[in-house]
């Protein structure tokens, strides 16, 4: 059975002084399940390392009625139990883990672009990360909420908005068609991650009319 998917995703940030797994459990303390999930990210990490982070996570998300993803790592999420995996724009395709780990429920993509959308939809993906939406360091320039809005357009597979996300943004994201959310520093950069996953969580609320 597939998992029903979250409406925000935290990414980890394994070079948080605690470590990804601690702020992820702060966050998720007094979420309600099935409302968020958890990627594990940790691409300079040994595997290793993100084995036992994965077995970690998965004990904190079964806790709190949360799914979790692996970023890349079929075999890594096969392993620690993981509903599924997500993989990067130059990453596999969702048919190519499909055949291989059947098991392996959920599978999202990151994209970037209309075309690179519409391919994984093609490819059987159950979602997709579109960024960046608002201004990242570093990162390519900022597509905003029209942009978003224009690029998901005749995208049939649910998309969400991934780049300097705040929880005033919630409205105008879910107009534009965003299924949902994914953040990282909102929660990593928080000395109270369960305080700043629930302002999300309250302006989703607002934003739905207080219910789904």
């Amino acid at each position: 059975m597939t998992p029903v998917l979250p409406r925000i995703w935290i990414i980890t940030d394994p070079s948080h002084p605690d470590g990804p797994v601690i702020p992820a459990r702060r966050a998720l303390e007094k979420s309600r399940p099935g409302l968020v999930g958890v990627q594990l990210r940790a691409k300079r990490a040994s595997d290793r390392q993100v084995l036992r982070w994965g077995r970690e996570l998965r004990a904190v998300t079964r806790a709190t009625g949360s799914v979790l993803l692996v970023n890349r790592r079929a075999d890594v999420a096969q392993i620690v139990g993981a509903d599924g995996v997500h993989l990067p724009e130059r990453g596999l395709r969702a048919t190519d883990i499909r055949e291989q780990w059947p098991e392996l429920a959920m599978i999202g993509v990151s994209r970037h672009e209309p075309a690179g959308l519409l391919a994984a939809e093609q490819a059987g993906a159950t979602y997709a990360f579109l960024s960046p939406v608002f201004t990242v360091p570093g990162k390519a320039q900022p597509i905003g909420i029209h942009g978003f809005k224009s690029a998901i357009a005749d995208v049939g597979i649910p998309t969400y908005a991934l780049g300097g996300i705040g929880n005033q943004d919630w409205k105008a994201l879910l107009a534009a068609g965003a299924f949902g959310i994914a953040i990282r520093r909102a929660i990593y950069g928080s000395s109270q991650p369960g305080e700043a996953l629930q302002g999300f969580v309250h302006e989703l609320d607002k934003s739905l009319g207080n219910g789904e």
